[in-house]
């Protein structure tokens, strides 16, 4: 019989197995990128959500007692009740504020965050 190709077929069987199990190998390089790289980002996400629940006690705590001290500076100078309708006033005042400017206070930070962890995938890989 005449054959097409000038190559055994066992020879062309070999090269297409090695083919497969190159292609094969990549493919489980490129999974197991992508799990440390999903392992990476979500360690980083939820450090940073940790961080912030620890900053947000600590703040809440912070911003109770300097208010418990301001009211009892106001006490020295108002009568108690008085005191203590300025300081509640100021906080819904405040509270209002970060509702109003939420957008760029609280959202756009955030999603910010969220698109640079997300989207940044693996700059700092190619760097080194």
């Amino acid at each position: 019989m005449f054959n097409s190709s000038s190559q055994d077929p066992a020879v062309e069987n070999g090269k297409f197995q090695a083919l497969k199990s190159s292609l094969k190998r990549l493919i489980a390089l490129y999974i197991e990128s992508a799990k440390l790289t999903a392992a990476e980002k979500l360690t980083l996400l939820l450090s940073s959500i940790v961080l912030f629940i620890i900053a947000f006690i600590l703040a809440t705590i912070a911003i109770a007692f300097g208010a418990v001290a301001l009211l009892q500076l106001l006490e020295m100078a108002l009568s108690p009740i008085a005191a203590a309708a300025i300081l509640c006033g100021f906080f819904l005042l405040l509270a209002m504020l970060i509702f109003v400017f939420r957008k760029p206070l609280i959202i756009n930070p955030t999603a910010r965050f969220m698109s640079k962890l997300i989207m940044d995938i693996g700059n700092d890989r190619f760097t080194n």
